[in-house]
Parts: C-alpha cells; sequence; structure tokens
C-alpha cells in the first residue's frame, strides 16, 4: 500500500455493522468511508439479515458489538456469515468482556478479528479492513500499514523535533508532526520497533497541515518514505507489523 496521498480505493465488499443499542461502533462506521469502506449499518437481526441477503456477494465483513449475548451472537453468524465472502473468518467483535470462557466460545465458533478497548477510529478501520482483506494483502511484505502510536525524533537540518508515528509499514510511516516540511526533505528518524531501537533515514513523501486548502486535516503531518534500510531492519519492521496484526486476533 502506498504512502502517499489521494482518496481511498474503494473496497468491493460492504461492511456490515450490527449496533442494536446505537452505541459507538455507529459512530465508528462513519469513519469508514475516508478509508474507501462502505458500511451498512442495522439495528435489528432481521434487518441485518436482509441486508445481507439483499447484498449477497458484496458484503465482505460482519461488526459486531462484543455485549451481544452470545445466543444472539450465534444468530447473527449462523444467518450472516453464510453471505460473508470469508464466511467465518470475516467476523469482527468489538470489545467482548475479559472473561476467558466467552473468549474461548469465540474460538470455537471460528471467529477471527478481535478489537479490544481502548480503541481509536485508525485501530477500527484497520481492523475493518484486515477482515475484508485477503491474506496475502495482510502480509507485512505487501506494503501493509498497521496503526500505531509511538513517539519518534525527527532530525531536519541537525534540529530533532518530537513527533507520533500514527501508523508504519515497511516501506515508511506517517508522522504526526506540526509544521511538517517540505515533500523531499530529508529526514532522520530515531524511534523503537518492538524492543528494537532504529535510526533510519527517510524523506518526506509528502505533507497536510491543519490549515490545507479544500481538505478536512485533523492532524498536521507527514508521509515518509524509508531510505537504505538494511535486511536486519526490514526484518525488524516486518516482525512488529506481524505482531501488530496479530493483536487484533482472536
Amino acid at each position: 500500500m502506498s504512502i502517499g496521498p489521494g482518496p481511498a480505493a474503494r473496497y468491493e465488499r460492504y461492511a456490515l455493522i450490527f449496533d442494536p443499542d446505537h452505541s459507538r461502533l455507529g459512530t465508528e462506521a462513519l469513519g469508514l468511508v475516508e478509508r474507501g469502506i462502505d458500511p451498512l449499518y442495522a439495528s435489528d437481526p432481521d434487518e441485518a439479515h436482509l441486508l445481507a441477503l439483499q447484498e449477497t456477494g458484496r458484503v465482505g465483513a460482519l461488526i459486531l458489538p462484543g455485549t451481544l449475548p452470545l445466543a444472539l451472537l450465534d444468530t447473527l453468524v449462523d444467518r450472516i456469515s453464510p453471505q460473508l465472502w470469508a464466511g467465518t473468518a470475516a467476523v469482527v467483535v468489538v470489545d467482548p468482556p475479559a472473561d476467558r470462557a466467552l473468549l474461548r466460545a469465540l474460538r470455537d465458533r471460528e471467529l477471527s478479528w478481535l478489537l479490544r478497548e481502548p480503541y481509536d477510529a485508525a485501530e477500527f478501520r484497520f481492523v475493518v479492513a484486515a477482515a475484508l482483506a485477503s491474506e496475502d494483502k495482510l502480509d507485512p511484505r505487501s506494503g501493509l500499514r498497521v496503526p500505531i502510536s509511538m513517539p519518534v525524533v525527527v532530525t531536519i537540518d541537525g534540529v530533532r523535533r518530537d513527533g507520533f508515528v500514527r501508523n508504519v509499514s515497511i516501506g515508511g510511516a506517517y508522522i504526526a508532526l506540526d509544521a511538517p516540511p517540505e515533500a523531499g526533505t530529508s529526514i532522520g528518524l530515531a524511534l523503537d520497533i518492538g524492543d528494537r531501537p532504529l535510526a533510519v533515514n527517510a524523506s518526506v513523501a509528502y505533507r497536510q497541515t491543519t490549515g490545507a486548502a479544500g481538505r478536512a486535516v485533523r492532524e498536521s503531518g507527514m508521509g515518509v518514505a524509508f531510505r537504505g534500510l538494511d535486511e536486519t531492519e526490514r526484518a525488524a519492521i516486518a516482525a512488529f507489523i506481524g505482531e501488530r496484526i496479530r493483536s487484533f486476533r482472536l
């Protein structure tokens, strides 16, 4: 996946969100659109089933609140998973209670994806996109970007500045930074990838600021491309991305 700017490519499949309590899931669904994901929304089991039948072949993922009674969860999964492209492997359970018996029950039903509190909008979009994606798209070598929030020291013309990495791939990252430098600027980055300190060179691929005309920007920052990584560094980043993906797995 490119780190470059521009609108997200549309996914071919919809994400069906079941939200009987009109909770946070409904609000988060609105944020999927900017990620290229078209959500369908239902608050009633029969409504959800009807939507899945009407869009057979186009509904790719089912997102459920983890607070559902297990019997209702079973009803929804049994009725809707046959319409999903990957069956039960494309079901996302959001914030279930921290109960070992319940988690074991979810695994026994061959569900794959879990999102725990506290989570942010980027993590919600990521796990839904992961449920929609084929396994080859989840390989770190595919250019997959994983959401993260970790500090980074950015060196620009010898001046050190503090920022935050918001997502990372083998090829680059997005860094939240006030007054980011112009595209093409060479920079240095110092961050921790897992337990490994990493110091790399990079170049600014694009920048965005809160004052960007005609575009809603929540946070100033820049997309950067790593330069001159050796195989050990690439392997460390790939391992970190793989571990991050597993953190969303049941």
